[in-house]
This record gives structure tokens, C-alpha cells and sequence, in this order.
């Protein structure tokens, strides 16, 4: 309307971004150097005493990333400005966002997919996060659709008040939806990370059964081995079996090189990187099932039994060929069974269990666990002066220690999350900031129209606490979710949900989210209704 072209007025727009991105990621950088020396500070027990500085690369990678997102998310907006025409901005009409508009969003995210696989330096891990937190992204977007139109649907039966204040967050429902995303998932990670650091060593102890081994003894030797059994029971200690161990590593499979078998990052690799614990018995141990094949009679030997998760990893199955090297000399077994096993039991648990007589000839060690109460502490002083050469490992200092570490951890990583969760407050208020005029036009009409302040008040509380109250209620559902995985795919627990969760953590969304919300629209109750029309 004054003259302006659109490429000047795309280019004025697109500078004070620039701009504005150079200085957000500069600040952002400096505060990521205080957060930095706070977490040194969190974590020093952890850490070397002395720390590398963050180099300019950081900063560097630090700017890259602020810039990506600014103006990959900024860009898009801006580009409808060339195809819209000054009257159409005025009758408040606008187009849908263009389809290259579209490939400017799939760019931003394709810089921020190359940064993670800067860091992580694993493309498979880089593609998992962004493939997963995409679809976990569109899965709990749908979700949050749907509760939003669940809502509209009894919206007919609800009070005045009620209606007013739930259509705040369908009226411009893209905008609630991700909010209720940004504040989910910090909530989420918020809970994780306190149960984790409350609940879930503490449930997996008191899931073990009751005298369940706390010590191992290792590197016990042959010829001392039956006095060891024998001092345990004359000190009334209740004791695991006694395995023979041999150290060897597996080298091939049906005559190929296992490092040509294996995958990266997976268990095979990891057990095929190092040594194993080789173990011979007669009798299949407790806690474990066979699952395919068949366990040896008294007399075979040269025969293997595989632990399952390592047989899937290194696609291994009854009737293949295993060389291993013990020393420096080769030996050849038939894989004769796989085995499920449980490795919580606290007892001896081997990837590899030999036929007897398969490993006679190769130097051995023995290794037990045992249980031992606080209150007899003192038998350690002894088995350690007796049998120098053994080595004792007290599993109930290592989980302590553990606990401490872990707690560390979490509260750092808390640390960070109070960054995330600043980032959904600012998500909060440049949705209500966006749409400021309109709620100040509307309430100055509602007020024309005889609706008073306790209205409107009730009106925005009730938008913005149930906002926080959905955004509470779905961190809980996809924590639980989690949890539940977490306890009954890979630590094997029985799964207990933690009911004080459901009550607090929405309560706490709704207070939060709802306080913050009524601050950032206090300006629509202070405007008068007839200066508000009259600028119109």
C-alpha cells in the first residue's frame, strides 16, 4: 500500500531475523557456557579434575543450530508474503502455505539431522532419532486432535464459561497442539528421569528374592577351591555353585570370521570384542531354559550351549561350528542348544557353557557368589587374608555407589530439562503474544455486549489451565507407557504404576502452564472496550 516491493519487504523481514538469530544464538552460547560450568560443578566427582574448555568449533556448531532453526522455521511464514497481495492482508485473507514453503521445513530438519550425526557420528542412530521422534511427533499430534475434538463434541452440554474458555484452545487449535506437545514431552523427561533415579533400583531389589547373593568371589583357585566351599559353610554362608572358568574368545562361525558376521552396536559385538568367561557343567543351571536344541548327555563332549539374545545377535543356531582361542591354541564346538537366561538372579550367568570334558585341559579359575548381612562383614577381612588371590566384589556397595552416580546424572540432566521446559513457557507465550489483538478485540465485544471482568478472567483461567491439565494428563500416559516397557521388556519386573504421578504432574501443568498463561494475557482485562473500538 506504500509503494513497497514485496522482494524489499521479504528482505527486510528476512535481515531482522538474521539479525535477531545472531544475537539469540550469541546469548544462547554464553548461557550454554554457564550451564556447562554448572554441570562440571554437578558432576565433579565424576569428572577429571581437569576439563577441556568448549573450543570455537562449539560455538561454531552453537550459531549453526540457533540460525537452522530461526530461519528454517521463520522462512516459510515469510514466503507467503510475495504471493499475497495488500488486499487480501487486509480482509485478513491469506493462502495456505506453499508447497516449497514445505521443502524449506524438510531442509531445517535435514541440517539439524546432519548436526546429530556430527555429534553422534553414527548414521543409524541418527536416522533412529529422527525417524522416531517424527513419528512419535505425528502419533501424539493425532492424539491431541482427537482429545481437542472430543472436547468440541461436548462443548453443547457445558456452561457459558466453560464454552468460552475451552474454545480458546480450539479456536486456534495448530497452536494448542503444540504447546501441549512442547510441555508433554518436558514433563515426560522430568518424571523419567525422577523415577529412574527413585524407583527403579529400589523396586529391582526388592524384587529379588531374600538371601539373594550380594558377594561374588572370583579367581578362585583349583587347589583352594573345596577349602573356600568349606570356610563358607563353617561360616553358616549361603553360597551359589562353583564354575569353572576359562577366558577365551570367539573367533569364527561355520569357518567365517565372526567380525564379518557380527553387527555394529549390538551385543554380538560387544562380546566378540573381548574375552569370555568359558564355564563347563553337567546339569543345565537353575534359571535357565533351553529354547532350541537339546542339553548334552554324560557323555559328549566338544559341544557348546549359546545364551539367546547372543545366538540372535550372531545368528546362531543348533548345529553351527564356534572356534574359540584360549591362549594361543584353537578349539571347535558344535552348538548343541540355546539357552534363555535370567541375568538378575545374582548368580554366575555364562554367554557360553561347554559339554564336560570339552575344556579340561586348559588352566581354570572358579567363581561363586554368596550371600552375606551387613552384620558379618567382618567374614570378608578373613576369606580376603586366607585366599589373597580371590577377588571379592561387594555387589551391594557397587549398586550403592551406582545410585550415587545415577542420581548425579539425573540431576543434571534435570538441570538441562529446566532449559526445556523455559523453551515450552516461550512457546506458551508467543502463542498468546501472536494472538494478543484478537483476544483484546474479542473481549472488548464480549464486554460491549455485557460480560464483565470475572468473566473473562474465568474464561482464560479455564483455557490455560486445562491446557496445562491435558499437557500433564499426556506426560503421565506416555511416562507410564515407557515405564511399563522399560520394567517388563528389559529389566524383567513386574510392573507396578505409580499412582501418586496421576494426581500431581497434571495438577502441577495446570497451576504452572495456567499461571503463566493468565500472566501473558492480563493486558485483555486491562484494555478499555470503547479506545479498543475506537482503534479498529
Amino acid at each position: 500500500c506504500l509503494g513497497c516491493k514485496q522482494n524489499e519487504i521479504l528482505w527486510l523481514y528476512s535481515s531482522q531475523f538474521i539479525v535477531l538469530g545472531l544475537v539469540a544464538s550469541a546469548i544462547g552460547c554464553l548461557l550454554g557456557w554457564f550451564a556447562q560450568e554448572a554441570l562440571f560443578h554437578l558432576l565433579r566427582g565424576l569428572l577429571p579434575q581437569h576439563v577441556a574448555s568448549p573450543g570455537l568449533l562449539a560455538v561454531f556448531f552453537g550459531f549453526i543450530i540457533g540460525m537452522a532453526v530461526l530461519l528454517g522455521f521463520a522462512l516459510p511464514p515469510l514466503l507467503r508474503l510475495k504471493q499475497v497481495s495488500p488486499l487480501r492482508v487486509l480482509r485478513r485473507e491469506l493462502e495456505p502455505l506453499p508447497s516449497s514453503a514445505w521443502l524449506i521445513y524438510g531442509l531445517s530438519i535435514g541440517i539439524i539431522g546432519l548436526l546429530i550425526w556430527k555429534y553422534t557420528d553414527d548414521i543409524k542412530m541418527t536416522a533412529t532419532i529422527l525417524g522416531v521422534g517424527l513419528m512419535t511427533l505425528l502419533a501424539l499430534g493425532l492424539l491431541i486432535y482427537s482429545l481437542l475434538n472430543l472436547t468440541c463434541k461436548l462443548l453443547p452440554s457445558m456452561s457459558l464459561i466453560w464454552r468460552f474458555g475451552l474454545q480458546g484452545l480450539l479456536r486456534n487449535s495448530h497452536a494448542s497442539v503444540s504447546q501441549i506437545l512442547a510441555f508433554s514431552i518436558t514433563l515426560v523427561a522430568m518424571v523419567l528421569s525422577f523415577t529412574v533415579r527413585t524407583d527403579l533400583i529400589d523396586n529391582w531389589q526388592k524384587q529379588l528374592p531374600d538371601n539373594a547373593p550380594n558377594h561374588f568371589a572370583l579367581n578362585i583357585f583349583p587347589d583352594q577351591q573345596a577349602a573356600f566351599q568349606q570356610e563358607l559353610q563353617q561360616q553358616h554362608i549361603d553360597g551359589s555353585r562353583f564354575y569353572p572358568v576359562v577366558k577365551g574368545r570367539l573367533v569364527e562361525i561355520n569357518h567365517t570370521p565372526v567380525q564379518q558376521i557380527v553387527s555394529k552396536d549390538t551385543q554380538g559385538e560387544n562380546a566378540t570384542h573381548r574375552e569370555l568367561s568359558l564355564t563347563w557343567t553337567k546339569d543345565l543351571p537353575e534359571e535357565n531354559k533351553i529354547v532350541a536344541g537339546n542339553w548334552w548327555n554324560n557323555q559328549q563332549t566338544g559341544l557348546v550351549s549359546v545364551e539367546q539374545k547372543l545366538a540372535d545377535s550372531l545368528k546362531i543356531k543348533p548345529g553351527d561350528l564356534l572356534t574359540f582361542t584360549v591362549g594361543s591354541q584353537q578349539i571347535n564346538a558344535t552348538v548343541a542348544s540355546i539357552r534363555e537366561l535370567r541375568w538378575d538372579t545374582m548368580k554366575p550367568n555364562f554367554y557360553m557353557i561347554f559339554s564336560p570334558g570339552t575344556l579340561d585341559a586348559y588352566p581354570s579359575t572358579f567363581i561363586t557368589s554368596f550371600y552375606l548381612p551387613g552384620t558379618q562383614k567382618n567374614v570378608l577381612n578373613t576369606l580376603v587374608k586366607k585366599y589373597p588371590g580371590t577377588t571379592i566384589l561387594e555387589v551391594d556397595l557397587i549398586l550403592k555407589q551406582f545410585k550415587t552416580i545415577l542420581t548425579q546424572l539425573t540431576e543434571a540432566i534435570n538441570y538441562l530439562l529446566y532449559f526445556a521446559l523455559m523453551a515450552g513457557f516461550t512457546v506458551l507465550f508467543a502463542a498468546v503474544y501472536a494472538t494478543l489483538d484478537n483476544r483484546i478485540y474479542e473481549g472488548a465485544l464480549m464486554r460491549t455486549l455485557g460480560a464483565n471482568r470475572s468473566l473473562l478472567r474465568k474464561t482464560h483461567i479455564i483455557e490455560f489451565f486445562a491446557l496445562g491439565l491435558i499437557s500433564g494428563l499426556l506426560a503421565v500416559l506416555i511416562s507410564e507407557a515407557i515405564i511399563y516397557a522399560l520394567y517388563t521388556q528389559v529389566m524383567h519386573m513386574d510392573y507396578r504404576p505409580s499412582l501418586y504421578l496421576w494426581p500431581v504432574i497434571p495438577v502441577a501443568g495446570a497451576l504452572f502452564v495456567g499461571m503463566a498463561g493468565c500472566w501473558g494475557v492480563r493486558h485483555v482485562l486491562n484494555k478499555s472496550p470503547l479506545r479498543v473500538l475506537r482503534e479498529l
